[in-house]
């Protein structure tokens, strides 16, 4: 864990292929790849209600397709978004986007566009539940108070590679807003407080 003050610190705790705003362009053709990872299901209930509004893959302007808010995205395989301040399809139009396995969790303001890729999106207060039965969560982005109690908790790597944690603040995925991140290999501890939020990648999380 380290401070995010420097750009050095940033580069060197961040998992490899992170796309952050200065390297927008490479993360683009990173998702336009062939995808080859194994398919996963998605760590939540599976029960929606007839009533609760999806949003499927496609492109959306916030204000218009869809309101702006924090939402829920779910995949059953590698989902992708990209949040853009325009539809150019410029690279420099790129706020944010990421490849995410099971869940990630984005907030989108009015004027702004939303794209989806083999993922659906709920809002916040709609979206299935994380499944806690088997005591422990994988790869993800959880709401700290919501989804998980805040507090102390061992996390391990998935033997699949090194094991990627990041802790923020809000679920703009804007680097300002990165608390600690780290690449580890074997187990090691971290604590989260109410309202934070917890990215795992080739990681597990073990519940108290």
């Amino acid at each position: 864990m380290f401070s995010v003050s420097g750009c050095s610190e940033f580069k060197k705790g961040f998992e490899q292929g992170y796309k952050d705003a200065m390297s927008k362009e490479s993360s683009r053709q990173k998702e336009t790849a062939e995808i080859t990872s194994t398919e996963t299901t998605a760590q939540t209930t599976t029960d929606t209600p007839a009533n609760v509004t999806t949003y499927d893959e496609g492109m959306y302007k916030i204000g218009s397709d869809m309101p702006a808010g924090e939402y829920v995205l779910i995949t059953n395989s590698f989902g992708y978004f990209a949040i853009t301040s325009d539809s150019t399809g410029d690279f420099s139009s790129i706020l944010a986007n990421d490849n995410f396995l099971n869940r990630s969790i984005i907030t989108v303001k009015d004027g702004q566009y939303l794209t989806l890729e083999r993922c659906t999106a709920y809002a916040f207060d709609d979206a299935p539940e994380v499944d806690l039965s088997s005591g422990e969560i994988a790869d993800g982005m959880y709401k700290v108070g919501t989804d998980i109690p805040a507090g102390e908790y061992k996390i391990s790597d998935d033997s699949s590679g090194m094991g990627y944690v990041e802790v923020s603040n809000s679920s703009s995925h804007d680097l300002s807003n990165i608390v600690s991140n780290d690449n580890f290999n074997g187990e090691r501890y971290i604590t989260v407080s109410e309202g934070q939020y917890l990215k795992l990648s080739r990681a597990k999380l073990k519940l108290n």
